[in-house]
């Protein structure tokens, strides 16, 4: 097995070797190529396809070599699928697990990063080696197409296998959802984003996989973001990027620029670290990213709180999660209320909901920003993504099933009260919940208010817990 499988993008320079690998008549046995493939034609090819959203063409490297071809065509937004490919290409590399761990890799992004629900194939029935590869990944054959194809001179007989997201993402990985017990008479439960494996977990851990996952499939040699000395999203981009050994760095308001944990493992990251007023941020953004090209790096960019339809996207796969904890335990939660920051999170639960076209409230406890404004940031991501994702949704159900409230802000961002503190010492007493006064636990204080303003009983609630538990120890001093 090799130390290193990875997939990128197919680019002008992979020409000659696809050439050449799909002439070898070692690898076009099953192939359905008019051959010989030809390189001019195959430029033509590669300029037509390179920028269609609807089919994906990457490379597989092993140790930094190229040795194959995988990818994703008719992907199917509105469908949520996508037709799966593979051809190996270097013998040397075949019957060695590459395969394997490619696939891994492109179902990961099919999956994850696309958020699709089933991803297909068809494989003539002589094809046995490459249907052991696919029933190892999981597809499960679905039947027998006869005399599909006319193929070198002969009907050839295939058989159409597939795999879904369920199927492929076991409930096991998913983020665990908890009962607390009675609010108010009204069940309530818990998810706990806090318990993704990596960096204390968090929305920002969620997002940031996709982020990186992104980051790893360019030749970006360095981070730029934005954010506070309390912000999850910095801590945790700064880790994967040290991780890396990628520089990163965070600019931030030197308004909210006070000591705290995460700011603490953002130096312990080896993050640089720039405040100046908020009105100087933008520009200095831009002259920081304009620097970097200039002194000849590839900086890779990220937005307060990881803004944008990747982020967007991490919350839409987080309420398929939901979505399938109700099917496995056949119950339905009538609220779900979350902690809305940035926006992205919200965004991307609301458009789960949206594409799934089900009934529930969906509640967002805004921790800082006051309506229109911050109802308005959700509403343009919303509408960004589903734009991207070609899926028509009716404005009236947009608007309806964005519920921002901004009723529960207190004196602001990174403002605790003693009402936010004796919220967070009694979930830490009472359920051994680390909940924190930026986040968690303002949003767990307006969600009980919310229940019992509402005068709610007999309703499934659903609390997510967004992460944020260095700064629980920041506000441990004052419980």
């Amino acid at each position: 097995m090799c130390e290193s499988i990875t997939i990128r993008k197919f680019e002008h320079k992979d020409i000659a070797n696809k050439v050449r690998w799909i002439n070898d008549p070692e690898n076009n046995r099953f192939l359905h190529y008019d051959l010989p493939l030809e390189y001019e034609k195959t430029c033509i090819w590669f300029e037509k396809n390179k920028d269609r959203t609807d089919r994906y063409d990457a490379v597989i490297e092993a140790d930094g070599q190229a040795v194959g071809l995988i990818g994703l065509l008719s992907i199917d937004h509105k469908n949520r699928k996508a037709e799966y490919y593979i051809s190996m290409g270097e013998p040397a590399y075949k019957g060695k697990g590459v395969a394997s761990a490619a696939s891994e890799l492109l179902l990961d992004y099919a999956f994850v990063t696309l958020g699709l629900e089933k991803v297909y194939l068809y494989t003539e029935t002589d094809n046995i080696a490459a249907q052991k590869l696919f029933r190892r990944l999981g597809f499960k054959e679905e039947g027998v197409l006869k005399k599909d194809l006319f193929s070198k001179g002969k009907f050839v007989d295939r058989f159409a296998y597939g795999i879904t997201r369920d199927e492929y993402l076991p409930l096991s990985e998913m983020t665990p959802i908890q009962c607390l017990g009675d609010l108010d008479g009204n069940p309530l439960f818990i998810k706990r984003e806090d318990l993704l494996p990596y960096s204390f977990g968090g929305n920002k851990a969620r997002k940031a996989q996709l982020f990186f996952a992104d980051i790893d499939k360019g030749n970006y040699d360095c981070v730029v973001t934005y954010g506070t000395s309390h912000s999850n999203h910095c801590r945790v981009i700064a880790n994967m990027a040290a991780a890396r050994k990628m520089p990163c760095c965070i600019i931030g308001p030197a308004e909210v620029s006070d000591q705290t944990f995460n700011s603490r493992f953002m130096e312990l990251f080896g993050a640089e670290i720039v405040s100046v007023p908020v009105e100087q941020v933008h520009d200095t953004i831009e002259n920081k990213l304009a620097e970097l090209k200039r002194a000849g790096r590839n900086p890779y960019f990220i937005a307060g709180g990881g803004h944008g339809n990747l982020g967007t996207q991490a919350y839409v796969n987080c309420y398929e999660e939901i979505c399938r904890y109700e099917r496995e335990n056949q119950l339905h939660f009538d609220y779900i209320f979350f902690a809305s920051g940035t926006g992205t999170t919200q965004a991307g639960l609301v458009c789960g909901q949206l594409m799934h076209g089900d009934d529930r409230n969906l509640v967002g406890i805004s921790i800082a920003r006051k309506n229109p404004r911050g109802r308005d940031v959700v509403i343009d991501s919303i509408h960004t993504y589903l734009t991207a994702k070609k899926c028509e949704v009716a404005e009236e159900r947009i608007q309806d099933r964005t519920i921002f409230v901004d009723d529960y802000i207190g004196d602001g961002y990174g403002i605790d009260n003693a009402d936010i503190e004796e919220t967070i010492k009694n979930a830490m007493i009472q359920y051994g919940i680390p909940l924190d006064s930026t986040y968690t636990g303002k949003a767990f204080l307006g969600m009980k208010r919310y229940i019992r303003e509402a005068g709610l009983k007999g309703k499934r609630v659903l609390f997510i817990h967004t992460g944020g538990t260095p700064l629980f120890f920041d506000d441990l001093g004052r419980l």
